[in-house]
């Protein structure tokens, strides 16, 4: 099995170091798959693009998930 890429390209200046990690916003749309909002370090362009979880983020967004109530936070185990 492969790793999840968690890098994007902007589709401006086409630099393609920016890591989805360094999010300014996250839509979790499943366990396992978010919208992103980044912005670019190189051109300032907003960037958006739905993207698997990487699993360094996982842990954080299941708390939230938890502490908000959400529905798939609710039962132990779902990511």
């Amino acid at each position: 099995m492969s790793a999840v890429r968690s890098t994007l390209t902007c589709p401006a200046c086409g630099a393609s170091d920016m890591d989805v990690r360094a999010y300014d916003s996250m839509m979790v749309l499943r366990p396992d798959l978010a919208l992103f909002t980044l912005t670019c370090p190189h051109c300032a362009v907003r960037i958006s693009a739905m993207q698997p979880i990487p699993a360094a983020l996982r842990e954080e967004v299941q708390f939230a998930a938890i502490e908000l109530g959400a529905g798939m936070g609710a039962h132990e185990g779902n990511l």
